[in-house]
């Protein structure tokens, strides 16, 4: 197994940072990453954090992943990134600041690009694609709270695709009891993941706690966060083993409904919680001024749908969704879903 200068032989688990790109001041935000070889052939497995620098759930779950993971009991390969973007990690940030990029929206990324564009192309060529299934680890960061598994809509429901048939069973098999999908368009164009799959990986996105409060609930999440990661190996028949979840049923919500922050910036007071029924027109939340009590703007929702965990941080500054409705778009249930790819 080998990514970039960093190679590990059949039993090995090797560290170190594979080299990205510099600055025009000298920063070189390497990337941290573990190489876990199995001693019999298998797929290869990749999960990542905090690519959001501020979403860190998953990274404290792969953390407490590879203290326990032994090479040499596994089939195939494992490439754990706990931190992606460090620059942004390190800021506590999404982006960063170096050129104000997103690093999760630039992939197949640019060779002679900003940083973050390297950052992405090397990325993308060393680790990405030789991965056969991709968990990427992000999270409400602080102003949401989110337990959900996401993944691309899919071209035609009816003629699934042999990567669109795999992902269905990753979704499921990682345990949580909701997941979504958003239609096309719905955050822009989704460039990045159609080129991750392009290449024949199967992804999946984990929105995984955050919030102002993520450190009370933080056990139960990197608990279950790590739980998942155990049940892709398992469906990846990379090691044996029961699934564990949240429970027998999985509901698929079709999450098309984003309701967005008006033109003014105030307290959020959000009034509805996951889960709630709402019609077109219903009131989602407030925006209050934080001094005077004034009632600055209600936010409706545009159309019908079931309120999935979003939020926003107070007060509210820019252009921002700050709530996502969803319909059920099915029901899967673990008692007679085939949850193996391998």
């Amino acid at each position: 197994m080998k990514v970039g200068h960093l190679e590990a032989k059949p039993g090995e688990h090797v560290f170190g940072y594979l080299k990205t790109a510099v600055s025009r001041s000298g920063l070189s935000p390497e990337i941290p990453v573990h190489l876990f070889a199995g001693t019999q052939p298998g797929p290869t497995m990749l999960v990542q954090g905090a690519i959001h620098g501020g979403e860190i759930i998953g990274s404290i779950a792969i953390l407490n992943f590879i203290q326990k993971l032994d090479p040499t009991q596994i089939k195939g390969n494992v490439i754990a990134v706990p931190v992606v973007n460090r620059a942004g990690f390190e800021l506590g940030e999404r982006g960063s600041r170096i050129d104000g990029k997103d690093v999760s929206r630039l992939f197949p990324g640019k060779k002679n690009g900003s940083v973050s564009d390297q950052i992405a192309y090397v990325y993308f060529e060393e680790v990405i694609r030789q991965a056969n299934v991709m968990v990427d680890f992000h999270a409400g960061a602080r102003t949401a709270y989110e337990r959900y598994v996401l993944f691309s809509a899919e071209d035609d429901p009816n003629k699934l695709t042999d990567l669109e048939k795999m992902r269905r069973k990753l979704v499921v098999a990682f345990g949580l009891d909701q997941a979504a999908f958003f239609p096309p368009g719905t955050f822009g164009n989704n460039s990045a993941k159609e080129a991750i799959e392009s290449v024949g990986v199967a992804q999946i996105t984990l929105e995984f706690g955050g919030g102002t409060g993520w450190f009370k609930n933080g056990a139960d999440n990197v608990r279950d966060a790590e739980r998942g990661i155990w049940n892709i190996m398992k469906s990846m028949r990379m090691i044996d083993g029961a699934f564990e979840s949240d429970g027998d049923l999985c509901t698929v919500y079709n999450a098309g409904v984003v309701i967005w922050k008006p033109d003014v910036d105030g307290l959020f007071v959000r009034l509805k919680a996951f889960g709630d029924v709402l019609k077109a027109g219903d009131v989602y939340a407030h925006l209050i001024d934080p001094y005077t009590g004034e009632l600055l703007a209600e936010m409706k929702t545009p159309k019908d749908g079931i309120v999935i965990p979003s939020g926003q941080e107070w007060p509210t500054v820019g252009a921002t969704s700050i709530g996502i409705l969803g319909s059920i778009d099915r029901v899967e249930d673990r008692r007679v879903t085939d949850l193996y790819v391998y």
